[in-house]
């Protein structure tokens, strides 16, 4: 197989060479195989990366796992409304106005006690820090990576949780299918439903195999006033199944 694949590339680059020298000002008439290879090869040109790898993906896992996304998305967006109106209305019977700090109740618990909340034996999930910032994207030296932006006005509200598989066997560690809604709560006036996102390393959809001691950062982002660039006290409301859960992060 390596051996056709650089025969290929041969005749791919003897071809695009005859086509920039003109080969005695002759137009050589292609194949379909031949214009196809100086196709894909113009491409894997195009698309190379500094270290000469290639920025050509084999795109079928990355969308199932967006189609996934997509659908889950849209089964979550009429939840996520309805429990913003029922917070909204318990604000308004309180007294409580939006722009005060959210209470953090007595019966509040630790990170550690996430995990078997939401339904993820085996694993550990703890606070990772959070940032504040104007824009978000897993890995903000890969140009191809998706970003996610503030709107006018707002800053972004990044917690970082770290998921560790506790077991001694790789397993998956599956938050997509239980139906969690979470919220953010901290000072300065910080608190909202966290948003509902496509992105890959949301804890919301999060649905990864990690192997045995291994660990993965999620995120779970919502939007503060773009004034806001720290805060000193953070929780995180868990809801699943009419159940809710009161998670002191800082």
């Amino acid at each position: 197989m390596k051996i056709w694949n650089n025969v290929k590339k041969i005749i791919v680059l003897g071809l695009v060479s005859c086509l920039l020298t003109g080969c005695g000002n002759v137009i050589p008439e292609l194949t379909e195989e031949e214009a196809s290879l100086i196709a894909t090869y113009a491409a894997d040109v195009a698309l190379a990366q500094g270290d000469g790898g290639s920025r050509l993906i084999d795109t079928e896992a990355e969308t199932v796992k967006r189609e996934e996304l997509s659908q889950k998305v849209e089964a979550l967006k009429e939840q996520k409304a309805k429990e913003e109106a029922e917070e909204q209305e318990a604000k308004e019977g309180t007294g409580q106005s939006s722009g005060e700090t959210a209470s953090i109740p007595e019966s509040v618990q630790r990170p550690e006690n996430m995990a078997e909340f939401i339904g993820l034996p085996g694993f550990q999930v703890s606070y990772d820090g959070y940032e504040i910032k104007k824009s978000y994207s897993a890995d903000e030296e890969d140009e191809w990576e998706p970003a996610f932006d503030a709107s006018t006005g707002k800053n972004l509200l990044i917690v970082k949780l770290k998921v560790t598989n506790i077991s001694d066997a790789p397993a998956v560690a599956d938050v997509m299918s239980k139906n969690m809604l979470f919220s953010i709560r901290g000072d300065n006036g910080i608190g909202g439903m966290a948003f509902v996102t496509m992105l890959l390393n949301d804890f919301a959809y999060a649905q990864d195999e990690i192997g045995a001691g291994e660990s993965k950062q999620y995120v779970l982002i919502t939007d503060v006033d773009e004034n806001i660039t720290e805060t000193n006290t953070l929780s995180l409301k868990m809801k699943k199944d009419g159940e809710s859960m009161d998670i002191t992060l800082q």
